[in-house]
């Protein structure tokens, strides 16, 4: 080989290594869209059953609706109140949702025609602030949360009345989520000191661990396991694997509960991302992906990359996320700003290709250089399957990248 072939290599070898120093974060932040010029508040999203629909919720009875694809595409639903709408579910049908908040407040959302209506007060509930909601498998019951340690059991009835019968066994401390498994009548629940509950299918709520924890938020992320995922506000996460037959003995085992290590922050919340993948919100400003099949949690997004895209944006708290992907979603703030996330490696593609074609002009000599290159350096050969690999070769690139991570110590 000549000499005149030895700077071109060396320009394509530079080109090859120079992106493998950047960000932590498995994806990267790039469309925002802004739901109102005043802070909204915002405490949480229901995402309907089909995946279609997001309703946002927060304060002053604010309640949006949007398209989970382009969240540009919403509208304000039309109510006045004043309180503040702490959590929603809809319906397994998808038809209707309901959302609860303080005074004892519980709205029925109609998604035929995007309206409101009352659906229970302080009559029914007294003054207590509701803190969370979820529909049973089946949806023959809702049950709902609040502070003090109330759960009750909730319905409509025939000629527009409500059922609302509270739970025996509860605890004292507030129910801070609940969250009920896809296709069963059974449910979780979490709290801020009583520890961890489930509810059976006879509306009989039993403790079964992990009493002390300050609780935040479950979700039950696997339509194929019947596992849930607690998480607490001091990084500390609870995996239940649930007794269907029954869920009375359910059990907490001492390795259920871990706190995990090398991540910052305080955890507020958990939503499901894919099928068995969850991400759990961090403040400051950040993500972590727990996978339900590996038992292990990642980086997800740092909040140096969040300062990096926007510093106004990476200080408001991130209150939910959905996805739309399995490395593609949106972030909603408490402020009412929703962030879109893709995987981080995606827009330098372009780039890559103009590399690669460059490498055939050049000739067979130099791609089989480079070929050697990448056959001798796992490191380089990992970089560039994430950036032209197939779906699939991606996520199993960037799942063994998390396992030599953890290797490392990074948790």
């Amino acid at each position: 080989m000549g000499k005149g072939y030895l700077p071109v290599i060396m320009g394509i070898v530079v080109l090859l290594l120079s992106p493998l120093v950047g960000a932590q974060s498995v994806v990267a932040m790039e469309s925002v869209v802004i739901l109102d010029d005043r802070d909204l508040g915002i405490e949480g999203v229901a995402v309907s059953p089909d995946g279609k629909s997001i309703l946002a919720h927060g304060a002053e009875s604010a309640i949006f609706v949007m398209e989970s694809e382009a969240p540009r595409n919403n509208s304000k639903v039309d109510f006045i109140g004043g309180e503040t709408l702490m959590d929603a579910s809809f319906h397994p049908s998808g038809n209707t949702a309901l959302l609860v908040g303080e005074e004892g407040l519980v709205l029925r959302f109609i998604s035929t025609n995007n309206t409101i209506e009352n659906a229970g007060g302080a009559s029914t509930f007294g003054s207590t602030e509701l803190k969370a909601i979820s529909w049973n498998g089946d949806g023959s019951w809702a049950y709902i949360g609040g502070e003090g340690g109330w759960i009750w059991r909730f319905r409509s009835l025939d000629g527009g009345g409500v059922e609302a019968i509270p739970l025996e066994n509860r605890g004292e401390s507030d129910v801070n989520a609940i969250s009920c498994l896809r296709g069963y009548n059974i449910c979780i629940v979490s709290s801020s000191v009583d520890g961890i509950g489930v509810i059976n299918q006879e509306h009989e709520l039993f403790w079964i661990g992990g009493y002390g924890n300050p609780w935040v938020d479950v979700a039950c992320p696997s339509s194929i396991t019947m596992e849930c995922i607690v998480i607490s506000s001091d990084l500390t996460i609870a995996r239940i694997r649930m007794n269907i037959e029954d869920p009375s003995e359910t059990t907490i085992y001492d390795n259920d509960i871990v706190q995990l290590q090398g991540f910052e922050g305080v955890m507020t919340g958990i939503n499901i991302q894919t099928d068995g993948n969850s991400l759990i919100s961090l403040a400051p400003f950040g993500l972590i992906e727990h996978d339900l099949d590996e038992g292990k949690s990642f980086h997800w997004l740092d909040n140096t990359d969040a300062v990096d895209f926007d510093t106004s944006i990476s200080g408001q708290r991130v209150v939910s996320t959905w996805g739309t992907g399995a490395f593609d979603g949106w972030i909603i703030t408490d402020s009412g700003t929703i962030v879109s996330f893709t995987t981080a490696t995606q827009s330098e593609g372009g780039a890559m290709l103009e590399i690669w074609i460059g490498i055939i002009i050049l000739g067979g000599t130099t791609l089989m250089i480079v070929s050697l290159l990448t056959s001798s350096s796992p490191r380089l050969s990992r970089w560039i399957t994430k950036k032209i690999g197939s779906e699939e070769e991606r996520k199993s690139v960037i799942r063994e990248e998390r396992m030599l991570s953890r290797k490392k110590g990074r948790a």
